[in-house]
């Protein structure tokens, strides 16, 4: 594990848990801005793109919730995604009233580009650590937001069937290409959380 150097950081903030997170994430964020500087909405848009590749969310109230937006802004996001070819609307086989957003061919390529660039961004930023540290942080950080989405209640496995059932072609319309990013651990490198589907 790698020590500290004497003066590394500021005295008396060295155990300040809140400071060290905020510190984390300010860089955290500039690196990302940079990696997803040509997606609408920027870390939001890629969210959203990664959520509708994944299937993470039931509907775009759902995927709101998850990304921490408004739902009326959620509506102007996924609107521009569309515009950009990188999502599709499709009719929710279980609710007439309902669409779900999936992610175009387009968009999965678009994904798996980013997801590239913000590997590279998260490796540097990551850089003070082992190989073997950096997979210890990122294992805890699952564990840890896993908990809190649990006692949150924000996915049961129930809904967890029934996303699957959709993307793997169960429900009509099922984009093209999900599949394939699906597979992969929805926790991956890029470390983000993804979105989801609309509800109109």
């Amino acid at each position: 594990m790698t020590q500290l150097a004497p003066g590394a950081l500021p005295a008396g903030f060295e155990d300040n848990f809140g400071w060290l997170l905020a510190q984390c994430f300010r860089a955290h964020m500039a690196a990302m801005d940079r990696a997803v500087a040509d997606l609408p909405h920027g870390h939001r848009g890629f969210q959203a793109l990664s959520g509708a590749a994944h299937c993470s969310a039931r509907n775009q109230a759902q995927l709101a919730k998850q990304i921490g937006l408004d739902r009326t802004v959620m509506v102007y996001l996924v609107d521009d995604l569309e515009k950009a070819g990188l999502v599709e609307r499709i009719p929710d086989p279980t609710d007439r009233r309902s669409r779900l957003i999936r992610a175009t061919a387009a968009g999965v390529d678009r994904l798996k580009a980013t997801e590239a660039a913000i590997s590279v961004a998260e490796s540097e930023l990551l850089g003070a650590l082992t190989a073997e540290d950096q997979g210890r942080l990122r294992t805890m950080l699952r564990e840890i937001a896993a908990h809190h989405i649990a006692a949150a209640g924000h996915v049961g496995a129930c809904d967890v069937a029934e996303q699957a059932k959709l993307c793997d072609g169960s429900g009509d319309g099922a984009a093209d290409g999900a599949a394939v990013v699906a597979s992969r651990e929805i926790a991956a490198p890029h470390g983000q959380t993804p979105a989801g589907q609309s509800s109109g």
